[in-house]
């Protein structure tokens, strides 16, 4: 069988050019389906990224915020004990001034509160210390006058004296 040149000659280049084009479409239309997924593939990472770094920075605040918490209540405990020391510390001064309202409290211990103060005095100083004329003979008027010439040597004998009754400052 030979061909016969009878039969009209097909014509396929409109075939294959919508072919072609078929074929051209169908890989645009893969390679942006691949864009696209890569885009959203990207974008979910982009997301999971940071949702994790999202949830770090919580934990690591969620620590910090712990730590100043603790940090806090150490700090209330710390002045929940100063309280209770100042509050010793008061009862103590209150003691202390009570026991200085019992020693003053009659004349009769005036007088004793006076004699002890000057046996004190006598004790600290000699008799070249200008003090020494008004304590030497016991005299408690003359003592009172010297006393605004020579107050430290007062106070450390009313000191010595206070510390003798058991208070202490």
């Amino acid at each position: 069988m030979a061909f016969d040149d009878s039969f009209p000659k097909l014509d396929l280049s409109y075939t294959m050019n919508m072919a072609s084009g078929v074929q051209r479409q169908i890989e645009e239309s893969n390679r942006r389906s691949r864009e696209i997924s890569n885009e959203a593939y990207e974008t979910r990472q982009r997301m999971q990224n940071a949702l994790e770094q999202t949830a770090s920075n919580t934990a690591e605040t969620n620590l910090q915020l712990q730590k100043v918490v603790e940090n806090q209540n150490d700090y209330i405990e710390l002045l929940k004990e100063q309280l209770l020391v100042q509050k010793q510390q008061l009862e103590f001064d209150e003691q202390q001034l009570a026991v200085l309202k019992n020693i003053f409290s009659s004349d009769e211990d005036n007088v004793l509160v006076e004699k002890e103060i000057m046996r004190l005095i006598q004790e600290q100083i000699d008799s070249q210390h200008p003090l020494w004329d008004y304590v030497k003979d016991k005299g408690g008027d003359l003592a009172v006058t010297g006393i605004t010439a020579c107050a430290p040597v007062f106070y450390g004998a009313f000191k010595a004296f206070l510390a003798s009754k058991g208070i202490v400052f």
